[in-house]
């Protein structure tokens, strides 16, 4: 039983980390020329978090995995890195709010810019 449910974990955690790659890729290809020619907060704030999510993608799903499989038997140096990398899921609802915030006063009071681009970067 528990190898069958350690293969639908891998399974699990490979589907989101290559869709998760693939889609903040595409985001960045398509929003990466933008960086210094922006004049959006939004811009900006989406360039951060789908570099942060496509950290997260790329490194920690597979570090979280490799863990899961091995029923979290791992040297030091992984559980070290997996335990500070728990971090970017904090940095990235962190940016989130702030885009949730951005929305929102440029709907409130669309005259005053308490974000602009040069205190978002």
């Amino acid at each position: 039983m528990t190898s069958l449910i350690n293969i639908s974990l891998i399974t699990y955690f490979t589907l989101v980390s290559v869709i998760g790659t693939l889609g903040n890729g595409v985001i960045l290809l398509a929003y990466g020329n933008r960086w210094n020619s922006s004049k959006s907060t939004s811009v900006i704030f989406i360039l951060i978090l789908a570099c942060v999510d496509l950290w997260t993608c790329l490194i920690v799903v597979p570090a979280i995995a490799i863990m899961e499989y091995r029923d979290f038997d791992v040297p030091t140096a992984i559980c070290r890195f997996y335990s500070f990398s728990k971090n970017l899921i904090i940095i990235s609802s962190f940016i989130m709010s702030f885009i949730a915030l951005d929305r929102f006063l440029n709907i409130a009071v669309p005259h005053y810019r308490l974000l602009n681009p040069r205190r978002v970067k």
